[in-house]
């Protein structure tokens, strides 16, 4: 049934895709959970759906995944980061 909770990729971005695809860490800009596998189209990224910020891209889902949870530190620490200097 469409518009059903719980059934939309936002949801859950990695139903589509292999159990080898590591789960998603916040984005590291705003903190939000929901992020968005761009898998569709070449080359493949992740992206915030909350403030639009987006990941390293890379030619497969699998390999962008890895790159943004490399990247993807939480705000509370990046701030902490940057007046700690």
């Amino acid at each position: 049934m469409p518009g059903k909770t719980g059934d939309s990729a936002a949801s859950d971005p990695l139903r589509r895709y292999p159990g080898s695809v590591q789960p998603l860490r916040p984005c590291p800009f705003c903190g939000g959970a929901e992020v968005w596998i761009h898998g569709d189209i070449e080359p493949k990224f992740i992206a915030c759906r909350k403030c639009w910020a987006f990941g390293p891209t890379a030619p497969t889902v699998t390999q962008a995944a890895e790159l943004w949870n490399k990247r993807a530190t939480p705000p509370e620490t990046n701030m902490a980061a940057a007046t700690s200097g």
